[in-house]
């Protein structure tokens, strides 16, 4: 299957909701279970389908996100026979009267994209949809139904959802099993509905429709979406069918939700779901040292990453690279990002900690299950100096 697909990953999401966790890094970069970033997960499915070519619309700085992929090497991107990785960030411009628009370069990167590359179908994803999916299913179901679009989704129930979430729910035709018909946004659906079919953001296109429905795209000011695309399809009255994705996902839409799908590692039913799936999850690897845990440390459910120093105690938490939890510090429910260090007698409870954080000591935080703490990137959190 290696060159049939193209993949083309919409970053172009909204972040407002995840700040201040999103203030330095799309939501592509966001870290996830000690150790990952969420562009992992859907750049281990183009791996696992044997893909050579992805193409990024960041919205903002990608500076994050380049430094994680690098050449793509991890992921097979960075093959010398028509593979690579190519980004193009900075995609939100705004014009003088506060509408969004495209400039004429953003629809033109994709053009070019899509036409060079030695590709039958055209992938498009994006990265809030937490998921471990295989393409190689979704392309031999597109075939099987000789479809111009296919769509994954999944049946849930509205309430796990933002009421103001971005996301849509599928509609099928009765007659004809799987074609859909119709597509209703949630923000329309009522929060008590139940097993809704929710897209989650991933799309096979042929490559001929995707280059059609571009053009539109460009004449209507659209963003190159799951969601654009696929309503440009039913106007058209093209063939669209949904392909039922039944393993672990959950939506990214918030910090709680953020909170949530960290949490729920640690249930090893969860965990299993997400990474041992047929298909591996790749990341880009750090050697480093293993951790330390000192005399008196207590460890209870928790993930604790490599090259970390705990003396303290460490509850129901995940622990990033590098992180170090001084005597007496007591880290529960929480979430500590790379290169933390928590002093002595601090506490923490419902926490989530940016990278490069200092906790003096005595300091506590404590937040809830709906409303965690979040402290960002770099910051300092004064305690009792005494």
């Amino acid at each position: 299957m290696r060159n049939e697909i193209a993949a083309i990953f919409n970053l172009v999401e909204n972040e407002d909701k995840l700040r201040p966790l999103t203030n330095r890094r799309p939501i592509a970069s966001l870290p996830f279970a000690c150790r990952y970033r969420l562009i992992d997960f859907p750049f281990s499915s183009l791996y696992n389908a044997e893909a050579s070519s992805a193409a990024l619309f960041i919205s903002e700085s990608g500076h994050s996100l380049y430094d994680h992929i690098r050449s793509g090497a991890t992921w097979g991107l960075d093959s010398i026979a028509g593979g690579g990785v190519f980004t193009h960030s900075q995609i939100r411009l705004k014009t003088s009267n506060a509408e969004e628009n495209f400039t004429a370069s953003y629809y033109d990167d994709h053009y070019k994209y899509v036409t060079r590359a030695k590709a039958e179908y055209i992938l498009l994803m994006g990265s809030s949809m937490l998921s471990n999916i295989q393409i190689k299913s979704i392309v031999n179901y597109h075939n099987d139904k000789n479809s111009d679009v296919t769509i994954a989704y999944k049946k849930l129930d509205r309430s796990i959802f933002r009421e103001d979430s971005s996301y849509s729910a599928y509609e099928f035709d009765e007659e004809r099993q799987g074609r859909i018909n119709n597509i209703t946004p949630l923000t329309e659906v009522g929060m008590d509905e139940e097993e809704l079919a929710v897209g989650i953001e991933v799309m096979v296109i042929n490559k001929k429709t995707f280059l059609d429905y571009l053009q539109k795209a460009r004449e209507r000011n659209l963003c190159v979406s799951v969601k654009s695309l696929s309503e440009l399809a039913l106007e058209d009255n093209d063939k669209v069918y949904g392909f039922e994705y039944t393993g672990y996902l959950k939506a990214i839409e918030d910090i709680k939700s953020y909170f949530e799908a960290n949490m729920e590692m640690l249930n090893e039913d969860n965990f299993n779901a997400l990474f041992y799936r047929a298909d591996p999850v790749l990341t880009r690897s750090k050697n480093s040292a293993p951790t330390f845990y000192g005399e008196n440390a207590v460890i209870h459910n928790s993930q604790v990453a490599n090259d970390c120093e705990i003396y303290g105690s460490v509850k129901n938490s995940l622990i990033f690279r590098k992180a170090n939890v001084a005597k007496n510090a007591q880290v529960e429910n929480s979430i500590i990002m790379q290169d933390c260090y928590i002093e002595e007698g601090a506490y923490l409870n419902y926490v989530i900690l940016d990278k490069h954080v200092y906790v003096k000591k005595g300091a506590r935080l404590e937040g809830t299950p709906e409303n965690p703490i979040v402290i960002s990137k770099n910051a300092i959190v004064s305690g009792d100096e005494k």
